[in-house]
């Protein structure tokens, strides 16, 4: 949000265009925040925590209402204190309020599952379709209803009102934002939105996107060793989740996921949906785990266990997942992105010209433009400013002019920490 406005990146060389790759209504309400209260990194990170909590709130209504009081105790306790949704849940990322909406779908669905009624069904509808249109992932919770659908195999007239509910949200939506911002020759709207389900479906990647299997081992093994219990956790719901199937092969039958069909069908729609998708920033994976952790703790609370156990294990897993968060805070205290931009502001002339990444390019008073794209800075950048993670580098994804830029560049000074390294670098002045 930049002066007042939803404006894209202002990248030298390059017209103005509103930022529409993310549906605006987040960016809106997270500015009225800032109204009410004051614009700093605190009351974002407040404004996320208070999602978070209404999330929470939700989905203990939904597993009460799945399961039962006790089940739904025994389920929620280590998915609040989870190592990775506590780092996650802490800023506030558009899915902190997206999940809102996604819970409260699947919530108003049991709902009509569990005492039917078209208009129960037209509610839900109406809920899954806001998460649609809050942000292009959302859409996923609609598939996981068709799913969930065809296990329970019943209600197929609320089933049909709850997707024409849906379909009619993202239809208002869709059609509101064609108006206010697809002007004759400019289709912002509809160019930034096939750009965003293009990367959904793993048609189009951009630099730090997840493409592999080994890229994600290679990610949590690295940057993110600290949560290897949620990484536990979530690859024994998967498992738990796939023995299931196998049953269900094996019988013909959707009967042995039947009575706990609304949260299988969530997790198996979220592991298929992402792992086609180009995933890029980490908080993503939240709406993969929160379904994941939501069905293996319904499943072990329902076996047959001694009492002593089926409560020891959600505690001590709340109390590991809590330790893991807690190993973050001094190794991420360490903040290159920090670092770099008080550098910029220090060092580096406010009138210079830098190339560099998004990333760091919305951090920097300085005018800037993309390594992807830096045909507009030659003859004129005198500064560059890479990133490197665990899953990209500049070197790897600037174009030819970066490359031209960077030649004879001298390395000025470079800052690191957990997340990446920042390197600021001195260009010659003849390109």
């Amino acid at each position: 949000m930049q002066h007042r406005a939803l404006a894209e990146h202002a990248v030298y060389g390059q017209p103005f265009q509103p930022f529409l790759y993310q549906p605006p209504m987040f960016f809106e309400i997270e500015s009225r925040w800032f109204d009410l209260v004051g614009a700093s990194i605190y009351h974002a990170r407040l404004f996320g925590v208070m999602c978070t909590a209404v999330m929470q709130v939700l989905l203990f209504r939904l597993l009460i209402r799945l399961h039962g009081l006790r089940v739904a105790l025994l389920s929620v306790l280590p998915v609040i204190f989870d190592g990775w949704l506590l780092y996650i849940e802490r800023v506030s990322y558009i899915e902190n309020a997206l999940v809102i909406l996604v819970v409260l779908g699947f919530l108003l669905y049991a709902r009509a599952l569990e005492t039917p009624s078209l208009w129960r069904f037209f509610l839900a509808g109406l809920s899954l379709g806001a998460a649609a249109s809050f942000k292009q992932t959302g859409a996923y919770v609609i598939v996981s209803v068709v799913f969930c659908w065809l296990i329970v195999r019943r209600n197929h007239r609320g089933h049909l009102v709850l997707l024409g509910g849906a379909l009619l949200v993202i239809a208002a939506y869709v059609s509101l934002m064609v108006v206010k911002y697809d002007p004759p020759g400019n289709p912002w709207f509809i160019h930034q939105s096939l750009v965003q389900i293009r990367r959904v479906l793993g048609l189009q990647q951009s630099g730090g996107t997840l493409t592999s299997l080994s890229g994600v081992v290679h990610l949590l093994t690295q940057q993110y060793k600290y949560f290897l219990p949620s990484v536990v956790l979530g690859v024994a719901a998967i498992v738990l989740a796939l023995r299931r199937t196998w049953q269900c092969y094996r019988a013909r039958s959707w009967a042995p996921v039947r009575s706990n069909a609304v949260l299988y069908a969530w997790l198996l729609t979220g592991l298929v949906v992402f792992g086609v998708s180009s995933l890029k920033f980490p908080q993503y994976f939240v709406l993969i785990l929160l379904p994941a952790y939501c069905y293996f703790w319904t499943e072990l609370a329902r076996w047959d266990l001694d009492r002593w156990w089926r409560t020891f294990w959600p505690i001590a897993a709340a109390i590991i997942g809590t330790m893991s968060f807690l190993l973050t805070v001094p190794a991420f205290n360490v903040n290159s992105l920090a670092a770099v931009q008080t550098y910029a502001a220090g060092r580096i002339p406010a009138s210079a010209i830098v190339v560099t990444e998004e990333t760091i390019g919305d951090l920097i008073n300085q005018r800037w433009c993309t390594v992807e794209n830096a045909t507009a800075c030659l003859g004129h950048a005198t500064y560059a400013i890479t990133w490197q993670t665990y899953l990209q580098s500049s070197f790897n994804e600037g174009d030819a002019a970066f490359r031209q830029l960077m030649q004879g560049a001298t390395a000025v000074t470079s800052f690191s920490g957990d997340a990446g390294t920042a390197t600021v670098w001195k260009l010659r002045i003849s390109q």
